[in-house]
């Protein structure tokens, strides 16, 4: 099955962050069953952590950070 169809274009970014936060982070996302962390999910993080920030920045209400139970895979 192929990947669904994105309507907006990507653009691809590197960054450079601490080995400790980046060595958390993928623990938490880490997929026991393929040994690595799971397809996507570091992306739909960065994408939902910085579209709660974009949201904050253009009301100024709070919105929830999203958990990592937003960030799983539909089955």
């Amino acid at each position: 099955m192929g990947r669904p169809s994105n309507p907006d274009l990507t653009l691809p970014w590197k960054i450079n962050m601490p080995a400790t936060l980046a060595g958390k982070v993928e623990y938490l996302l880490w997929d026991a069953i393929h040994n690595k962390p799971r397809y996507g999910a570091r992306n739909k993080l960065i994408v939902a952590l910085l579209e709660s920030w974009l949201s904050e920045q253009e009301t100024g209400a709070k919105t929830p950070v999203p958990t990592l139970a937003d960030l799983k895979q539909p089955s």
